[in-house]
């Protein structure tokens, strides 16, 4: 399989960011991670998923450097060990009190914004370039604002705060990420999600309208084309907003780009559901290199000079020490 043959890149004045893996040489881990984790019933997993990490990291190029994970697996197993806990007591709640189950999803739900929270402290913690550790800063608090009122209004408005919501999402993954001592900061247009969202509305309603005009040709087809104009609005969104966040994300004027385009992304998704179909999955790790390729590729990293920049940010960490926050040792992350 050819995972070079991705869609053309676009050029763009900025660091160089590159992906040099490939999905004959990631099949290898692949397998073995899978083959692992089968006989060992998932305990292996934990060490799969640092392995997995440490091969895309390691394959990411920055001015040169790679980044590290620095994950300890066992923290990760406790992580899945506690979901497996959760999920085995939900399953035997559904069987024998399926009162008692709804309230479990409830009680699930009202911990979500603490899982998310440390899973991705765990993960930006875990996460070095050139020597500076990365780091999340967001606050509990502030999670639970978003990830369940926010989404509450975004339910009990049948979706017109939705735009809102995503925009709110966004800037707290987004501008709570700390590299070194240095915050990114992220500041979204709230009119550009509302006019994505306001363009995939217009096309969705006119596709109806053709699709109602047509029922009695397509017939039973009917059904089915909607998987696909799914996905194109889909890809329409996450290329758009992607693209959105990236331009108003800086760190202390470093500056972010991305170029992901739908039409690209769609060719892209296409080819990897028939590469995954027509074996079955076994072409995962190729389609896994090659998302990555198409993101890496179409992400750039704009400063006048990278290495000064990360030398300023290792002199002042060298000066006060690195915060590093309250330690946590559980990858939550399933």
């Amino acid at each position: 399989m050819n995972d070079q043959n991705l869609p053309s890149q676009k050029s763009t004045p900025g660091s160089d960011l590159e992906f040099s893996g490939k999905g004959g040489e990631f099949f290898g881990i692949w397998i073995v991670n899978i083959l692992l984790s089968i006989c060992t019933l998932g305990v292996y997993s934990a060490w799969a998923k640092v392995r997995t990490t440490n091969y895309f990291y390691g394959n990411t190029t920055l001015g040169g450097s790679t980044f590290v994970y620095t994950a300890n697996p066992v923290s990760i197993l406790k992580g899945r060990l506690i979901a497996f806990l959760l999920l085995g007591s939900y399953s035997l709640l559904s069987n024998y009190s399926p009162e008692l189950s709804i309230g479990f999803i409830i009680l699930i739900a009202l911990l979500s914004p603490v899982v998310i929270v440390r899973s991705l402290k765990f993960r930006f913690q875990n996460t070095e370039f050139r020597g500076l550790r990365f780091n999340f800063k967001g606050k509990v608090s502030e999670a639970y604002k978003i990830f369940l009122g926010g989404y509450l209004l975004a339910m009990v408005s049948l979706g017109i705060l939705f735009p809102w919501w995503e925009k709110r999402r966004k800037e707290f993954f987004v501008g709570n990420i700390r590299f070194g001592t240095s915050e990114f900061s992220c500041n979204p247009e709230l009119s550009f999600f509302y006019k994505t969202a306001g363009m995939i509305i217009v096309v969705f309603i006119l596709l109806v309208v053709v699709f109602i005009l047509l029922a009695a040709l397509l017939g039973p087809v009917l059904g089915f084309l909607i998987y696909p104009i799914v996905g194109v609005l889909g890809a329409y969104w996450f290329s758009k907003i992607t693209n959105h966040i990236f331009e108003n994300t800086q760190l202390e004027g470093v500056r972010f780009k991305s170029e992901l385009d739908t039409f690209e992304l769609i060719g892209l998704w296409m080819v990897n559901i028939l590469l995954l179909v027509i074996t079955l999955g076994l072409a995962t790790p190729w389609v896994m290199v090659r998302n990555a390729r198409y993101r890496i590729s179409k992400t750039k990293v704009i400063a006048e000079n990278i290495d000064s920049f990360i030398a300023d940010q290792t002199e002042k960490i060298s000066g006060v020490g690195e915060e590093i926050g309250e330690a946590f040792d559980i990858d939550l992350a399933v």
